[in-house]
């Protein structure tokens, strides 16, 4: 969660999404990696090794035909990767703004009707800013807890295991001087 301050009534937090160097890396390698077992199961078809002849290589049946089956859904996995990054879905941001008393929860999802997701708070339905400490991997999930809609998660899910704790609690703390809320710490 990186945030950016705007006013001194207003604060952003924007959500990176799908478009983070870790996504990068995982759609290119199981693209490279499906592209090399259909590499292999083409040439176990023909019977050949495409890069030297002399050597054998794996019987089309069953050991082709199944780098077949595992090449083409290497390639469904990859150009799934590459769709959630090219919409970056999960991406948005957090606006705080407590001269107004509102706090917007802004997300992009899948294309369509319903792609960009809105949710308003008014800060007096802020009953308490929630800080999970996990004491193991060392890391921490925040919480905002309102009277109507329960516990929201104001940190990514997929960064719940990466995002240091000292990180996280430093952010929650900030926020709950910044909307004059009660933080509750939570091991």
């Amino acid at each position: 969660m990186r945030s950016f301050q705007g006013q001194e009534h207003t604060w952003i937090y924007t959500i990176p999404g799908a478009r983070k160097p870790i996504n990068f890396f995982w759609a290119s390698f199981t693209l490279l990696g499906s592209l090399g077992v259909l590499f292999i199961s083409a040439s176990s078809y023909y019977g050949s090794n495409f890069f030297n002849p002399s050597e054998s290589v794996v019987p089309f049946l069953p050991q082709g035909a199944t780098l077949t089956f595992y090449g083409i859904a290497g390639l469904f996995v990859s150009f799934h990767w590459w769709i959630l990054i090219f919409w970056n879905v999960g991406s948005g941001y957090n606006l705080y703004d407590n001269q107004i008393g509102m706090v917007w929860l802004c997300r992009y999802g899948f294309p369509g009707e319903n792609r960009y997701i809105l949710s308003q708070v008014r800060v007096e339905d802020i009953l308490a800013l929630q800080f999970y400490a996990n004491p193991e991997p060392r890391t921490g999930v925040l919480y905002m807890y309102t009277r109507e809609q329960g516990a929201i998660p104001l940190t990514p899910a997929d960064d719940y295991e990466r995002t240091p704790r000292a990180s996280v609690f430093e952010t929650a703390s900030d926020l709950a001087a910044f909307l004059d809320v009660q933080l509750e710490i939570i091991v």
